[in-house]
């Protein structure tokens, strides 16, 4: 886990200067103790993660950023936040990881037994989701979260529902083997 936080450290502090908790090269936050986590490893080292949240207990688009959808927030165990999705910058293969990444955050939400997937992400994130086959649509935003290194930093809440379709677009059967 140490390495994945280092990672979202590099990802988030440091390439996208977003305003998060940072300490000694390690990004961690209170949503962690109580997430599922993925992490892809090339020779020891993890190049690319994200974590999983039911929306049934306190996640990041709920505690963190409210103002993107209008209430009621979901509070479902049929819903699930990815959040803290991150790959190595200037790692050669970085688009192979994400859609990697892309497609377990689908096929963990298929065996958790989830409608919909949700994340907090910035436009081009989004557009990177959108190339990997999902068939998602914007449930909010976009709105200025803080100012990065290359400017205003734009979060938009994404939705992906998880049906036979979806998960054809990226290689998955309907059910779990």
């Amino acid at each position: 886990m140490a390495l994945s936080w280092r990672l979202r450290h590099q990802v988030f502090h440091e390439e996208l200067c977003w305003k998060v908790r940072s300490l000694n090269g390690i990004e961690l936050d209170e949503f962690d103790t109580t997430a599922i986590h993925c992490a892809v490893t090339l020779s020891d080292i993890v190049v690319g993660c994200w974590r999983a949240l039911c929306t049934e207990g306190p996640y990041l688009l709920e505690e963190v950023f409210p103002e993107l959808l209008p209430p009621p927030l979901p509070k479902s165990r049929r819903i699930w936040e990815i959040s803290r999705f991150g790959v190595m910058p200037d790692l050669d293969i970085r688009k192979d990881v994400g859609r990697l990444l892309v497609r377990e955050a689908v096929a963990l939400g298929r065996d958790l037994g989830a409608q919909r997937l949700l994340a907090v992400t910035d436009p081009a994130f989004e557009r990177f989701v959108r190339s990997c086959g999902l068939a998602i649509r914007r449930a909010g935003g976009p709105l200025v979260v803080g100012t990065g290194r290359r400017g205003p930093v734009k979060a938009v809440v994404i939705t992906c529902g998880l049906d036979p379709q979806t998960l054809a677009g990226v290689g998955l059967e309907a059910e779990a083997a």
